[in-house]
């Protein structure tokens, strides 16, 4: 079997590495797979891009065209949005490899436009890392029963606020008009998964769910006295560990709901847990209005894989405080590593953290609750064993790269037998 995987990237972002994790795994079970990126970071010879000085001209040039429509628009979450104009590769290209499957990833940034998706005539299969593929252009848009991307874009449900050029209305129109064969969608979560069906645009497509591969022998338990060393880290104290994102405003990722449960840890007498320290990844220091009582925090600043196996194996607890997410692999990478997971129970979390098995799932939009997860947790060392070895057991079996490679080839063979009848 010969595969094609197409991704904006082979590193950086989760779907990104995601992508990439799939396709070594794919080529360590025997499938003849290439990749097609814009941005390379590996140094993998299967990992392709166009190569050259106008190709990476031409690589600014198309970003910089994304943005015109959200700019001209004034659309109020510009980071979130993709109009999906530009291609870095071409339908023609891609059907003149003649593989036997080709598979989308994340396209946005100028990596692969709603036309030339539509003119790809090979065995097609697209991992849906976000939403962005049954939304007006938003990788992550609002959930609820009356959602444009539920009910369609009309003139008639634009939000109250919404002024001038309707731009999601054009981007879903777009896509309505070209994407009217039915395809097959691979979702990472049952979330996910329950939304392209319920969708407008995909509702008519056929979605799998396959969760993303963790490298399991990288990510795996190791010596807490020797990763705290690393950092610095007595090793008597309680050590919460999260990886926070670049834009701590995005009230997706639930930065402020992080800080009023970490509020809740600093006082021994309220939590019954002393010596509470807090490993923050992804920032070198904190933000201007970080608060006193916070508990004491390592800022560990931005670590490559085996930097963040270490900063897993020194922490009691992960906590993932998403209030939107399909399948973070800060969750999954944890578990992987024994490291219980304390995050809401929204989204695509249930189907990575077990409640009171693998860590703690706290009910939606409660700090408080999510503050009490992490006590849990926290609290019984026999307790902690038990969920670090519920978490280990649960990654190799269900995100091993064996594993997951195993249900995409099946799903592309189905695919494959399906679209050449």
């Amino acid at each position: 079997m010969k595969a094609l995987l197409l991704s904006h990237s082979d590193g950086g972002g989760g779907a990104a590495r995601a992508a990439y994790r799939l396709q070594q795994a794919l080529v360590a079970s025997g499938v003849d797979s290439t990749m097609h990126v814009d941005f390379k970071d590996t140094d993998d010879p299967g990992v392709r891009r166009n190569a050259g000085a106008l190709a990476d001209v031409a690589r600014r040039l198309r970003i910089s065209i994304e943005e015109i429509p959200a700019v001209v628009a004034r659309h109020p979450s510009p980071r979130l949005f993709s109009p999906g104009l530009m291609s870095a590769i071409s339908a023609r290209r891609i059907n003149a490899t003649g593989v036997d499957i080709v598979n989308a990833h994340w396209t946005n940034f100028g990596y692969l436009s709603i036309g030339q998706t539509a003119r790809i005539n090979l065995p097609f299969v697209w991992s849906l890392h976000d939403m962005w593929a049954f939304t007006g252009g938003l990788n992550y848009a609002p959930d609820g029963p009356d959602a444009r991307w539920r009910t369609g874009y009309l003139k008639t449900n634009r939000s109250i606020h919404g002024r001038g050029w309707d731009v999601e209305r054009w981007v879903a129109g777009r896509k309505a008009r070209l994407w009217s064969r039915p395809r097959d969608a691979i979702a990472s979560s049952t979330w996910m998964a329950t939304l392209a069906r319920e969708s407008a645009l995909l509702h008519e497509w056929t979605t799998h769910v396959i969760p993303n591969a963790v490298d399991v022998g990288r990510y795996q338990p190791g010596s807490r006295t020797a990763a705290r060393a690393r950092f610095g880290v007595d090793p008597r104290v309680r050590l919460v560990v999260v990886l926070l994102p670049t834009h701590l405003d995005d009230p997706r990722k639930g930065f402020d709901l992080l800080r009023v449960a970490l509020s809740r840890l600093t006082t021994a007498g309220t939590t019954g847990v002393e010596q509470i320290e807090l490993a923050v990844v992804g920032h070198t220091g904190p933000p201007h209005d970080w608060a006193q009582s916070m508990p004491k925090t390592h800022w560990l600043g931005y670590l490559d894989d085996e930097g963040c196996i270490d900063a897993y194996n020194a922490a009691d607890v992960a906590v993932v405080p998403s209030r939107q997410d399909n399948s973070p692999q800060t969750a999954t990478e944890a578990l992987a590593c024994g490291t219980p997971v304390v995050a809401f129970r929204v989204s695509g979390l249930p189907d990575f953290v077990t409640h009171q098995v693998t860590g703690y799932l706290a009910d939606p939009e409660d700090p408080i609750d999510l503050a009490h997860g992490i006590i849990w947790a926290l609290a019984d060392d026999q307790r902690r064993s038990a969920l670090s070895q519920a978490a280990r057991a649960r990654a190799v079996d269900l995100w091993s790269p064996s594993v997951v490679a195993r249900q995409y080839i099946d799903v592309y063979a189905e695919v494959i037998d399906r679209t050449r009848g």
